[in-house]
């Protein structure tokens, strides 16, 4: 299996030794978005672009690859759905953008879209012309665009709780299916190809390319480049998704962490509101004790109209409560009441 990595990989343009890589050279061109979008490409990271060269196998890059950054209210927008933040049209050698679109997933950035998109034109022309699979093409892409983060491995687990076939033709319909459908794709694809990277080395990608340009099918190329049948890659990735790796992403994601400081906050209202009426009750309990055993002076009771003094007797009334105000009760010197009279 390394064996026949390797003998490709000799047998590559640009295998030897100490030969200098070059990027791509990247033409700008702006139809009819704002003219402050370039500005978030510049300057363009070169080394993540011959970091790209060097992944798909090529030693030369090639011509120049046309960049258009494109409005909202240009045809070829109007024609583009809307979650789609670009695309590449390598026969043309040209990369469109659309900078005032939100970016959705895989992307973070529209730097990393633009990553994405020269991936996809470096992927065609190490093919040779050959038709590229989408899932490797994407799958291949996205490792160039970035390494793998948190949300790629919250999206494999989420992918893989729903069910999602992990088959590459399978997931070549998924792309086909639309947005949502696109984004369990890229997530599976993804993580694919960089488990056969894992496997069978980081220059496999480059290897397989080189090897499609000749046998004109990405499964004989697959086989013949890593010395594995593709289905075999395929039950291989399957089986090394350990549960840990299926659910901790999903259980640490944002959404769950945060439904469950929700579900905590209104556990610890509930306590305090149920302690709170506790508390309550027991300080009338108290209350109520206090002045059962509360006793009065006869001229206290003297002061106690009739109505509060039987009360009293009773036990069911508080005179502090019932007592009824009186003109007679108020002292000499003390001046009436508002609204009484002496």
């Amino acid at each position: 299996m390394r064996r026949s990595l390797l003998v490709i990989l000799l047998l590559m343009p640009g295998a030897a030794a100490g030969r200098a890589q070059s990027a791509p050279q990247l033409e700008f061109e702006v139809l009819g978005a704002d003219v402050k979008a370039q500005s978030r490409l510049s300057p363009v990271n070169q080394e993540q672009l011959r970091a790209t060269v060097r992944l798909v196998g090529l030693e030369d890059p090639g011509g120049a690859v046309r960049v258009v950054l494109a409005g909202e209210d240009t045809d070829v927008a109007r024609a583009t759905p809307s979650w789609i933040a670009g695309f590449a049209h390598p026969p043309a050698d040209t990369v469109v953008l659309f900078p005032a679109r939100s970016l959705r997933y895989p992307h973070d950035s529209l730097e990393a879209v633009l990553h994405h998109e020269i991936a996809h034109i470096l992927i065609a022309r190490a093919a040779g012309g050959q038709p590229v699979p989408r899932w490797f093409n994407e799958g291949l892409a996205t490792a160039a665009e970035r390494a793998w983060h948190f949300e790629d491995g919250r999206r494999l687990a989420w992918a893989l709780v729903r069910g999602s076939p992990i088959t590459m033709d399978a997931l070549d319909a998924l792309f086909a299916r639309g947005n949502g459908h696109a984004t369990t794709a890229y997530a599976l694809a993804s993580a694919f190809v960089r488990h056969v990277m894992d496997t069978h080395g980081p220059l496999a990608p480059a290897a397989i390319l080189a090897a499609l340009r000749e046998e004109g099918s990405l499964p004989v190329a697959f086989e013949r480049a890593t010395g594995e049948r593709l289905d075999q890659a395929e039950r291989r990735f399957a089986a090394g998704l350990r549960s840990w790796e299926r659910w901790v992403p999903l259980a640490t994601s944002p959404f769950v962490l945060w439904t469950a400081v929700t579900l905590l906050a209104l556990y610890a209202i509930r306590v305090r509101i149920r302690r709170k009426a506790e508390r309550r009750l027991r300080w009338d309990e108290e209350e109520d004790e206090e002045l059962g055993d509360v006793e009065l002076s006869p001229a206290d009771l003297d002061r106690v109209p009739p109505d509060g003094a039987a009360a009293l007797q009773a036990g069911t009334g508080d005179p502090t409560r019932d007592h009824a105000f009186r003109a007679e009760d108020v002292p000499d010197d003390e001046p009436p009441p508002i609204g009484g009279r002496r």
